[in-house]
C-alpha cells in the first residue's frame, strides 16, 4: 500500500493489529524431562565436568516446574580458556519451519551470574533416525546466536530491579525472557539445542541457571500492515543542518562520506559535519616500519611488507573539504586506536612482561590478545610506545601540518579536522557489569587490554600515567599542539622523564621544537564507546575519564586542555522500550563530569537503528520495505532520542550518522532511505515533539519515556542515582 501524499508523516492512527506469535510446540517439562540429553556445544567449546548435571525442580518463584542446570567446568582443560553447556530436546512431532519461527522461553538466573556468560546459542538438526547427522551429533550448521552478556540482564546492571522474581539458594534472582528468531526457515525440525557459553577466561564452578516456559512460536499470518514508500526525496524536505547547527544552539551534524559532498547532494544539503568510515582506522598503516624490523630481525613479517607503509585516504579527505565554502564543511577523524581494523603487523605485538590471554595473579587484570594474528612478538615497552607514538603523529601531522616529512606539502595546505576518535571501543563487553556487581571501581580491569595496546603499559600497572590510554591520548595531543604544549614539550626535551627518548628517534621535532606543528584549533579529541545506556559500563567510562584529566592536570606536559575531551556515545541502536531512558541517566551522569570541567562535551557518535523483531511492526533489516507501525516505531524511537539530545544540547558537540542513506550497519536504517527519500525519521528528527504527540498508538511500548525525558534532569538526579545505586550495592 503506498501512502497517499496528502498523508501527515507527524500524525497515524494505528495501521492495524500487531503481528501475533502463535505456540506451535509447547515442551512439556514434566513429562518429556527424561529424554532430555545433556550434548556437546555447536562450536566445539570445553564441556563441563560429570558434576555439572540437568534436573527437574519446582520452580520456586511462580506455579509450575524449571529445568534446573548446575555447571562445573575449569577453562585449563586442554589449555583452553572458556567452555560450554549444551542441551538438546526432542521435538516429537517434528514441526516445519517457516521464515517467522521463534524459540522462546524464560532465562533464571542469580546475582552470582554476573560476568560467567558471554551468550547462548540455538541450533538445530533435522531429518533423520538412527545414525543421522542429528543422531551423531555433527555441528549445526543452522544456528543463530544469542547474546547474554551480563550487561545485557535485567536487574543486574541497572539501578531499579523489576526483573527481579525472588530469592532462592542464598541470592537473588532474575528472569529474563528469551525470544530468538531461528536460523532456518525450511524443512522439519527435530531437535532443539540450546548452549550456553561462557565468557573466555571464566571459571565456571557450582554455577546455577533455570530454565521455564520452552516453547516454539510461529508469526501469525493472514493479514498485514500497510506498507509505507515515503513520498518527498531528500531535495524537497527542509536541510537537517538548517535546524541543528552551532549558531541555532545546537551541535554539527554529521554522516559518513568519502568523496566529495556538493550542496545538492543529500549530503551537502542535510550534513555539515563528516567522517570517513574506514579509511582512517588503524589499517590504513599497512606495513610495520623499517626500524621495528631491524631491531626484531627475527619477527615474522607478513608476505609483502615491503610495500608502502601508509595508505591514507588524502584525495578523499580533500575532496569533502573543498565541496563547500571555508568554514561550511568539516571533519571527523575515525579513529587511532582500536582492537579491530589494526594491522597483521601490530596483532603480533605482545607484552614483554605479561603471557597474553590470561589472568594477573590478582585476578583484577585480563590481557586479551585481541583480534590476533600471529607469530607473535614480545616487545619491550618502550617499542610498543614508538610504535604508537610514531602511528599517531604521522597520522595526525600527514593531513594538519605542511611537512613533506608525513607526505604533506605546503602546496596542498593544511586540511584541519574539527574532532578525532583517539581510542575507540576499547571496554570489554562484559567485565564492567562483573566489577560493579563485587563493588569494583576499578576501570582498569574492565578494558579489553587490547595485547599490542596492553603491550605500552606491559607491567607499569601502578602508575596512571604510563597507561596505554592516557599515553594514546598525550600522543595525540603532541601530534598537533597548541603553543602551551609546544612550549613544555621543548622546555622538557632533555629531561627523558618529561620527553623519553622513544619520542625522539624518528624525527618527530626539530632539534627539541615542535613550534611547526602548533595548532590555533586542535581537534577535539574523543574516547567513544559503545553500549552506554547500560549503567554499569556508564560508570567505568565516567571513572575512567575523570581518572585520567585528573591526572593529566598534573603532568609536565600538561597544555590546559582536558587529556579526554570529549565522550562519544556511540549508536548503533535497537528500538527499545527503555533505550531512551537509560540514556538519559548516563547522560546525566556524564553532563555532571562537564559541569566539573574533567571533560568538556559528549557526541552521538555512529547512529542508525535496527527494528527488533520484538519491536512494534515486527522485525526488519535494511534494505527491507517497513510496514507503516515499523516505520512509525523507528521514528518514535530516533524523536525519543532527539528529544533528549535537545535537552543536553549545551553538552553536545557534534552528532554523526553511519550512513547518509539506505542501509548502515548491520542492516539497521538511517534518516533517508536507499531511495534518498525521506522517511518517518525525517520527520521525527526535524520536530520529536510533533512526532510522539502524533503517533500516541505507540505510547504503550514506550510507556513513560517521554515524560521521563520532557522534564530536564539536573544534578539533583546524579544524586538520586547515586544513593539508590548505594543502597542497592550494599
Amino acid at each position: 500500500m503506498i501512502i497517499d501524499e496528502s498523508d501527515d508523516p507527524y500524525c497515524h492512527e494505528d495501521p492495524g493489529p500487531e503481528f501475533k506469535r502463535v505456540p506451535v510446540y509447547k515442551f512439556d517439562i514434566e513429562k518429556n524431562f527424561s529424554s532430555w540429553k545433556i550434548w556437546r556445544t555447536n562450536d566445539g567449546r570445553v564441556l563441563p565436568n560429570s558434576d555439572s548435571n540437568i534436573r527437574l525442580i519446582d520452580n520456586p518463584f511462580d506455579p509450575g516446574s524449571l529445568i534446573f542446570l548446575t555447571v562445573c567446568f575449569d577453562p585449563a582443560i586442554a589449555g583452553r580458556s572458556f567452555g560450554g553447556f549444551g542441551i538438546r530436546l526432542p521435538i516429537d512431532p517434528a514441526i516445519p519451519l517457516n521464515d517467522q519461527t521463534f524459540v522462546e522461553y524464560d532465562l533464571y538466573y542469580p546475582q552470582s551470574a554476573g560476568g560467567a556468560y558471554m551468550r547462548q546459542e540455538i541450533w538445530s538438526t533435522s531429518s533423520g533416525g538412527e545414525g543421522s547427522q542429528a543422531q551423531a551429533g555433527v555441528p549445526g550448521t543452522n544456528r543463530v546466536q544469542h547474546y547474554i552478556r551480563t550487561a545485557d540482564l535485567e536487574g543486574l546492571n541497572t539501578i531499579n530491579h523489576d526483573s527481579r522474581c525472588g530469592s532462592f539458594n542464598g541470592e537473588a534472582w532474575y528472569k529474563k525472557p528469551v525470544c530468538v528468531i531461528t536460523p532456518v526457515s525450511t524443512g522439519n525440525w527435530e531437535y532443539l539445542n540450546i548452549d550456553l557459553h561462557t565468557e573466555i577466561g571464566v571459571k565456571v564452578d557450582d554455577a546455577l541457571l533455570m530454565l521455564g516456559n520452552i516453547r516454539i512460536t510461529q508469526t501469525e499470518h493472514g493479514f498485514s500492515i500497510p506498507g509505507v514508500v515515503n513520498t518527498k526525496s531528500f531535495s524537497q524536505v527542509d536541510p537537517l543542518k538548517k535546524k541543528y547547527n552551532p549558531d541555532n544552539g545546537y551541535f554539527l551534524f554529521g554522516t559518513t562520506a568519502n568523496t566529495a559532498v556538493p550542496e545538492d547532494s543529500l549530503g551537502g544539503r542535510h550534513f555539515d559535519l563528516f567522517v570517513d568510515e574506514d579509511g582512517l582506522k588503524p589499517e590504513c598503516h599497512l606495513r610495520p616500519p623499517g626500524w621495528l624490523k631491524d631491531e626484531y630481525p627475527d619477527f615474522t613479517f607478513k608476505p609483502g611488507d615491503e610495500g608502502p607503509e601508509w595508505k591514507l585516504p588524502t584525495d578523499n579527505i580533500l575532496s569533502i573539504l573543498e565541496s563547500g565554502k571555508h568554514g561550511d564543511i568539516f571533519t571527523h577523524g575515525h579513529c587511532l586506536a582500536w582492537v579491530n581494523q589494526s594491522p597483521p603487523w601490530m596483532r603480533q605485538v605482545l607484552p614483554e612482561h605479561i603471557t597474553s590471554m590470561q589472568w594477573s595473579p590478582d585476578g583484577l587484570y585480563y590481557f586479551g590478545s585481541g583480534n590476533t594474528a600471529g607469530p607473535f612478538v614480545k616487545v619491550k615497552k618502550e617499542t610498543a610506545r614508538r610504535i604508537y607514538f610514531d602511528h599517531i603523529v604521522y597520522l595526525m601531522r600527514h593531513f594538519m601540518s605542511t611537512d613533506a616529512r608525513y607526505g604533506s606539502s605546503k602546496e596542498r595546505g593544511i586540511l584541519p579536522f574539527h574532532s578525532f576518535d583517539v581510542v575507540n571501543t576499547e571496554f570489554h563487553e562484559s567485565r564492567h557489569s562483573a566489577l560493579y556487581q563485587d563493588g569494583q571501581d576499578n576501570w582498569k580491569a574492565a578494558l579489553k587490554n587490547t595485547s599490542w595496546l596492553m603491550a605500552m603499559t606491559d607491567d607499569d600497572l601502578n602508575d596512571i600515567k604510563q597507561h596505554y590510554m592516557y599515553l594514546l591520548f598525550k600522543y595525540a595531543h603532541i601530534a598537533v599542539p597548541n603553543k602551551q604544549m609546544a612550549e613544555k614539550y621543548k622546555a622538557g626535551y632533555n629531561n627523558p622523564d618529561i620527553v623519553p627518548d622513544y619520542m625522539k628517534l624518528d624525527s618527530h621535532d626539530h632539534s627539541g621544537s615542535i613550534d611547526a606543528y602548533i595548532s590555533e584549533k586542535p581537534p577535539v579529541f574523543v574516547y567513544n564507546e559503545h553500549s552506554l545506556f547500560f549503567y554499569s559500563k556508564t560508570i567505568v567510562v565516567y571513572n575512567m575519564i575523570k581518572e585520567l584529566n585528573t591526572a593529566w592536570k598534573t603532568d609536565a606536559l600538561y597544555d590546559g586542555r582536558n587529556l579526554i575531551e570529549c565522550l562519544g556515545m556511540q549508536g548503533h541502536y535497537s528500538v527499545g522500550n527503555i533505550l531512551a531512558s537509560r540514556s538519559l541517566s548516563s547522560m546525566t551522569l556524564f553532563a555532571r563530569l562537564i559541569d566539573e570541567g574533567l571533560l568538556d562535551c559528549l557526541s552521538c557518535s555512529e547512529m542508525d537503528m535496527r527494528q527488533s523483531d520484538t519491536a512494534p511492526g515486527g522485525g526488519a533489516k535494511s534494505p527491507d520495505i517497513l510496514n507503516k507501525k515499523q516505520a512509525d516505531s523507528i521514528g518514535y524511537q530516533y524523536a525519543l532520542l532527539f528529544k533528549l539530545y535537545e535537552k543536553y544540547k549545551e553538552y553536545i558537540d557534534h552528532v554523526i550518522f553511519w550512513k547518509q542513506y539506505g542501509s548502515s550497519w548491520q542492516n539497521s536504517y538511517v534518516i533517508f532511505d536507499h531511495e534518498q527519500m525521506a522517511s518517518q525519521a525525517y520527520y521525527a528528527i526535524m520536530n520529536p515533539d510533533r512526532f510522539i504527540k502524533g503517533h500516541s498508538y505507540l505510547n504503550g511500548f514506550f510507556a513513560g519515556e517521554y515524560e521521563k525525558i520532557n522534564t530536564r534532569q539536573t544534578g539533583k538526579y546524579y544524586d538520586k542515582i547515586s544513593s539508590n545505586d548505594s543502597k542497592n550495592r550494599q
